[in-house]
């Protein structure tokens, strides 16, 4: 199971948002016909699947569920910490607000308390920042799957210890499946028959426990999946491009985790795709902020929109590279020597 291409996958799905982004956030005209192609939806529950299979990984790996929680914090919180605090601190000098006004307003402390407590669709923006741009105001939207992420974090030693008491483990996947589908369903139904603003109570962590449970079960059947994995991947495509023809999202988590498996379990070459920097999450949670920031100064109207989209990708991947380099691997190094030392 070590000898895989994850790093490869987040990094491709990473970069598809960032693309996703750039072309739906512009809305620049020479853009829009390669939409289609890019998909942030798909790439996000791709993570949610990958994350199934390597944080089940990692909790049955650990010596306790507060070495686990170690390990989950030490790789989440400090690219995630600098942002928030970063964008709070310094868009102030793009803000329409003056210092003091800026500092003073209780959007200020709400944008703190509600991304700091992983709870960004409370307060996505920041006092007099991003107003005039031309979608919406929101810092950085990207953040709504890290609070889906920390739920599934918390609750995978339950789903383990279910999983655990059973003998027939597939009823606990199969059963957590359902539900999810169910949420989802329920959710999105009553959102668009009674013009109720419940999509959002749909895209939460329940409504995402299909794709985080298709991983797990991958990791539980990975042996019965690498026996079959051509033949599963032949069905998983099948189904998946019925249910995009029909709009459905009933066998699409199974479907995906099939592929995402096939192709990090395949191809060795890849193997060692990260070995100069792991910048998937960083792409992913700077790259809507860089965004916002190049449309407030309206660089796409005053220039080429192609040559500011390629500074703009440049740009998005240079964060990424600094921010693993001199942040997230030394916090990850850290954890590492803490548990040599005992």
């Amino acid at each position: 199971m070590r000898n895989n291409n994850f790093d490869f996958l987040r990094f491709i799905l990473a970069f598809n948002v960032v693309i996703s982004h750039l072309i739906g956030v512009t809305k620049i005209d020479i853009f829009q016909p390669f939409q289609p192609f890019f998909n942030a939806y798909t790439s996000v529950t791709c993570f949610f699947v990958i994350s199934g299979f390597l944080i089940v990984a990692s909790y049955i790996r650990s010596n306790s569920l507060k070495d686990y929680l170690k390990k989950r914090a030490s790789r989440l919180l400090p690219a995630y910490l600098f942002v928030i605090i970063c964008s709070a601190l310094f868009l102030v000098f793009v803000s329409q607000l003056s210092f003091h006004d800026y500092f003073v307003n209780t959007e200020f402390a709400r944008y703190l308390f509600a991304n700091l407590s992983f709870l960004n669709f409370l307060q996505p923006s920041l006092p007099g920042v991003f107003t005039l741009n031309n979608t919406f105001s929101a810092v950085n939207g990207a953040l709504w799957t890290l609070k889906i992420e920390v739920g599934f974090y918390l609750i995978i030693p339950l789903i383990v210890l279910l999983i655990s008491k059973i003998n027939k483990k597939y009823i606990v996947f199969i059963l957590i499946y359902i539900l999810s589908i169910c949420h989802k369903i329920i959710f999105e139904y009553l959102s668009h028959e009674y013009s109720l603003n419940l999509s959002v109570f749909a895209n939460q962590l329940p409504g995402f426990m299909s794709y985080f449970v298709s991983g797990i079960a991958c990791y539980y059947y990975f042996n019965f999946f690498k026996a079959h994995n051509v033949k599963l991947l032949f069905i998983a495509i099948l189904i998946l491009l019925i249910e995009r023809v029909i709009d459905v999202e009933i066998a699409t988590p199974v479907s995906l985790s099939i592929i995402v498996f096939f192709i990090a379990f395949n191809f060795s070459r890849l193997n060692n795709f990260a070995k100069f920097g792991d910048i998937s999450y960083g792409i992913y949670i700077y790259h809507l902020p860089l965004l916002q920031l190049a449309i407030h100064f309206e660089l796409f109207k005053k220039y080429n929109p192609i040559l500011v989209s390629i500074l703009f990708i440049v740009t998005v991947l240079s964060v990424g590279m600094l921010s693993w380099h001199l942040l997230e691997k030394r916090y990850l190094k850290r954890g590492k020597n803490q548990q040599i030392l005992k």
